[in-house]
């Protein structure tokens, strides 16, 4: 009987020595250089209006379906803020050249010189728009108050 405690003992042992702990993932780091372009790309493009006029109609709706009474609602829609957005534009363009950033920014003011606010282009891809999403799930659900 020690004999198979012993075993199965040395092979539990041998099993989790073997696995790696994994790191958690690094913090990605954006300069302070590039992270002032991607605010003037925010700003050129008028993104923060696009983010609050495309997530209030869905928070409105949302609270519309769950029945929240008007003090919620003015709640989230008060309290929620672009700077927790602003952060995944940071990660979309930190391995983008300074030149590129320039360029993009260049681009854009052009673009848009002649067109009216609400109607602004800007840029935007797939993993942008996925954390569009999971920015208005967090909204709603409250984790992104900033007074609760």
């Amino acid at each position: 009987m020690k004999n198979i405690v012993l075993i199965i003992s040395l092979f539990v042992a041998s099993f989790l020595s073997a696995q790696e702990l994994l790191p958690p993932p690094p913090e990605i780091e954006i300069t302070a250089e590039k992270k002032a372009l991607v605010d003037e790309l925010i700003k050129v493009t008028n993104f923060e209006k696009y983010v609050n006029s495309y997530c209030k109609p869905i928070v409105l709706e949302y609270a519309k379906q769950n029945n929240w009474d008007d003090n919620k609602t003015k709640q989230i829609l008060e309290n929620s803020n672009f700077k927790f957005f602003n952060r995944i534009l940071y990660y979309t363009f930190k391995d983008d050249s300074k030149e590129n950033l320039k360029e993009l920014i260049k681009s854009f003011k052009q673009i848009n010189q002649k067109r009216k606010p609400d109607e602004f282009l800007i840029p935007n891809n797939f993993q942008m728009q996925k954390d569009m999403t999971q920015f208005i799930s967090g909204l709603v659900q409250g984790q992104l108050l900033i007074n609760k």
